[in-house]
């Protein structure tokens, strides 16, 4: 029961992600060296950002990239390298490099997705729908009126009985 709680908390990417990075690596990586390590910060650092992003749906708290995207140098931060020896000089770099742009592609797809707003109600018109709207609103309740009180006052003539009728000279 905790352990289902915790699943539709942290998501069920969270869960399934960091078991399955464990057992399927790609293979350019090689535990031996930095390319290990990096990989498995990405993966670290995608699964904070996508637990931001879960939790975030207004576009006014994206305005730092930081809180949504993975860097470079935040990567060589966590393994304690340079961003230069990991992502440029290393015979795995262009790999590591385009695993990290997948990632940073997946946490803006998923930004996007979290941000889009339905567009319900009046507040996504324009001032100039809005006058038009309002203004044929205002028409045909007019003539909804004007309709209804015809209606009124010809069921009424049919309803009344004759000797009232001629009393009131209809």
């Amino acid at each position: 029961m905790v352990d289902d709680y915790l699943d539709k908390f942290l998501g069920e990417n969270f869960v399934n992600s960091s078991e399955d990075a464990s057992e399927k690596l790609p293979p350019w990586i090689d535990k031996n060296n930095a390319s290990y390590s990096a990989y498995r910060a990405i993966n670290e650092i995608k699964q904070a950002k996508l637990r931001f992003i879960h939790g975030h749906s207004k576009e006014s708290e994206y305005v730092k990239k930081s809180n949504f995207l993975v860097s470079k140098a935040e990567v060589a931060a966590r393994v304690a390298k340079t961003p230069q020896s990991i992502f440029h000089a290393s015979a795995y770099s262009p790999h590591l490099s385009a695993y990290l742009d997948e990632v940073n592609e997946m946490l803006l797809a998923a930004k996007n997705k979290k941000t889009e707003k339905k567009a319900h109600g009046l507040q996504h018109l324009t001032k100039e729908e809005l006058k038009t709207k309002t203004k044929t609103a205002e028409e045909e309740l007019t003539a909804i009126k004007q309709n209804n009180c015809e209606e009124l006052y010809a069921r009424l003539l049919s309803n009344m009985p004759l000797d009232i009728k001629r009393k009131l000279g209809l």
